[in-house]
């Protein structure tokens, strides 16, 4: 029996309608229609192989919910046909991590390849078939409305012109490093079972502006030559920088970052000489100085915006605050 809220057919791990990370299986022809529109769109799902019954397609999905991104690994167990009206409040891009995919968009007809992604504009129709031999799909439908504004300004910025492919290059450059990413963000969500807040805002504008930089400048390549000391810390502080709860746990970060917690702290250790928990204690009280400097001295107490950023002993944190930046959390509120 399928969880409530969701389609006849489903099983999940979690409710695709709340959870960040979404991992799920319809098998049914409905069903799989179903889950596909209340994660993607509207559209009309047709199997190709004459006689195939209902109940003998199946559609597996792993998927990364980042409110104005919906990220998402498909594959349907056999041919099918996938037509779309105008997605209208979405762009859209497709990659094929296996096998090929036949595409149209508008009237430009494409084929799809692990190196080459279908992209898919607001404005037109579309058509989606193949899978007559097994096909990964990685699909990345990005909010119409963010993508513009940040375009918008990034042209203005750039003077660069628009583009007008119904196809991005993935397999070199800027392009290859944004499905890297967006692939490592889905694997994130699968792992941990509750993501701040903060951090599901990052990666949702990090997918949007990896989009933005891989259609305007998807040639040149990528130069990450980062050790993997440097990589697992650049991946733990943005779990520190961008978590807005309560401070995130050394087991927390490590799983983030996909490493022990003995291997994160050697890593800390090694790159930026100190522990993973003062660096996440350095940067809440970056927070807290930045908040004392914007507040009224009459209108905010020093406790309550400790309390906010996760100090639960004050007098910890007044000692923990003038070794950080030689004076009293009073006197820079007093400024």
């Amino acid at each position: 029996m399928a969880a409530p809220g969701e389609p006849g057919g489903v099983s999940s791990s979690q409710s695709p309608l709340r959870a960040v990370g979404v991992s799920a299986q319809a098998r049914s022809l409905h069903a799989a229609q179903a889950l596909g529109e209340r994660l993607y769109y509207r559209h009309r799902l047709t199997p190709l192989i004459a006689g195939t019954a209902s109940d003998e397609l199946t559609l597996t999905l792993t998927a990364a919910r980042l409110g104005p991104v919906t990220a998402g690994l498909l594959r349907y167990s056999t041919a099918v046909r996938i037509d779309t009206d105008p997605y209208e409040t979405a762009f859209q891009v497709n990659v094929p991590l296996q096998g090929t995919l036949r595409t149209s968009i508008g009237d430009q007809h494409l084929q799809a390849t692990s190196s080459r992604a279908a992209l898919y504009t607001p404005d037109v129709s579309t058509a989606i078939s193949g899978w007559e031999q097994p096909c990964v799909m990685l699909a990345i439908k990005l909010d119409r409305e963010l993508v513009e504004q940040r375009l918008a300004h990034e042209l203005a910025a750039s003077g660069e012109r628009p583009w007008d492919a119904a196809e991005l290059d993935v397999s070199r450059g800027v392009g290859r490093a944004w499905i890297t990413a967006v692939r490592s963000t889905i694997r994130t969500t699968q792992r941990l079972a509750d993501l701040d807040a903060g951090i599901v805002r990052y990666f949702g504008e990090r997918c949007v502006d990896g989009f933005i930089v891989s259609v305007l400048r998807s040639e040149g390549e990528e130069t990450d030559g980062k050790r993997s000391d440097d990589r697992v810390v650049a991946s733990a502080m943005e779990a520190i920088m961008h978590a807005e709860g309560p401070p995130l746990s050394l087991g927390v970060i490590a799983e983030y970052a996909g490493v022990s917690g003995r291997t994160l702290q050697s890593a800390f250790r090694q790159v930026i000489g100190e522990s993973p928990m003062r660096a996440q204690r350095r940067e809440r009280l970056r927070r807290v100085r930045k908040e004392l400097l914007a507040s009224d001295p009459l209108g905010e107490q020093v406790g309550a915006v400790a309390l906010r950023h996760g100090f639960t002993h004050l007098g910890r944190f007044s000692g923990q605050y003038r070794e950080e930046f030689g004076e009293l959390p009073s006197v820079t509120l007093d400024r």
